[in-house]
């Protein structure tokens, strides 16, 4: 009786094949379930956001900001800077009104997820590593537009800013993911 001891040219050549053959199919199922999971998680990071501009609004919609006695002018009052520093002094000094429930009394984000060095200020990451952006459409109103927006996939952001939220279409979207809030 004869024993081998090794796997043939052929059958090492099948297994091979096999294997690429399976790996052929797993791939995409793979990539689907990262797509999703990036979706989940940027959707995520919009509703935390969110909430942070909602708190942040509700704390300082009566503060006056100038850009003479601010550091922040109202065209730039939904800056994600203003979600971790004072608007007003540009720093993290908290000056809340417990009476009047007036004032700046963040940070209402803990910590910037992006790479403050490289950015000079602090900003919030998608999944995709592109930046989460905060329009608003128009400063003025009396009745506040505003979106929370990552650029999605692509990581370019392609809904204009000053369209309004019910004015947008499938085109002005396209694979950017959003969260649209009304403030008064």
């Amino acid at each position: 009786m004869r024993y081998r001891a090794a796997v043939s040219l052929i059958e090492l050549l099948v297994v091979i094949s096999l294997l690429a053959a399976l790996a052929t199919l797993l791939v995409p199922m793979f990539s689907t379930v990262i797509h999703d999971a990036n979706q989940v998680a940027t959707k995520r990071s919009l509703a935390e956001v969110r909430d942070s501009v909602i708190d942040y609004w509700n704390d300082t919609k009566h503060v006056t900001l100038d850009g003479i006695t601010t550091v922040a002018t109202e065209a730039n009052r939904f800056d994600t800077d203003w979600l971790f520093a004072n608007p007003v002094t540009g720093d993290s000094t908290v000056d809340f009104d417990i009476n009047t429930r007036i004032g700046w009394r963040g940070p209402y984000l803990v910590e910037s997820t992006g790479n403050v060095v490289t950015a000079g200020s602090p900003y919030v990451i998608d999944a995709w590593n592109g930046e989460i952006e905060i329009q608003d459409v128009d400063s003025a109103a009396a009745l506040r537009d505003v979106r929370i927006v990552s650029g999605g996939p692509d990581g370019t952001i392609d809904i204009p800013a000053a369209t309004a939220t019910s004015s947008l279409t499938a085109a002005d979207v396209g694979d950017d993911i959003y969260v649209a809030i009304q403030l008064r």
